[in-house]
C-alpha cells in the first residue's frame, strides 16, 4: 500500500510543487517538497523517500545534477523527471541515470499514476 511510501517532489515552481504534493497525498503517499536539488538532497537523509519526482530545469541544482548526486548516496530511490524542456540531450542524460520516465509538463496524471505504480513494483512495495 502506498500510505507509508514517501515521495519527494522537487520543482522550483511553487504551484506545481504544491499541486503534485496534494495529489500524491490524495493517492495515499507521504509527500515532501523541495524547491531545487540542493534542498532535496538535504531532505533525503531525514525523509528517506522511495520515489523522487523532479523537475529537469531548476536554479542552484537542476534535475540531472540532482539525480547524479542522489545515485551516489541513495541508488535505490526511483526517479521520475517532469519537464517543460523538450531537449533530447537532457532526456538522454536522464535516461542514462536510470529514471523511470520523463514526463512533459503539464503532467499527464494517468501516466504519472502508472509510473508511480511501476516504481512501487520495482521496489517490491506493491503487488
Amino acid at each position: 500500500m502506498a500510505t507509508s511510501t514517501t515521495v519527494i517532489v522537487v520543482d522550483d515552481d511553487a504551484v506545481t510543487r504544491r499541486g503534485l504534493a496534494e495529489l500524491l497525498q490524495a493517492w495515499g503517499y507521504q509527500a515532501e517538497t523541495a524547491s531545487d536539488g540542493v534542498e532535496a538532497l538535504e531532505k533525503i537523509h531525514t525523509s528517506r523517500p522511495k520515489i523522487v519526482i523532479s523537475d529537469l530545469r531548476m536554479p542552484r541544482m537542476g534535475g540531472v545534477e540532482f539525480i547524479r548526486a542522489l545515485r551516489c548516496g541513495s541508488p535505490d530511490v526511483q526517479c521520475i523527471i517532469i519537464t517543460a524542456d523538450r531537449s533530447w540531450e537532457a532526456a538522454a542524460q536522464a535516461r542514462m541515470l536510470g529514471v523511470v520516465d520523463l514526463l512533459e509538463k503539464p503532467v499527464d496524471l494517468q501516466r504519472l499514476w502508472l509510473d508511480l505504480k511501476k516504481c512501487m513494483q520495482t521496489r517490491g512495495l506493491e503487488a
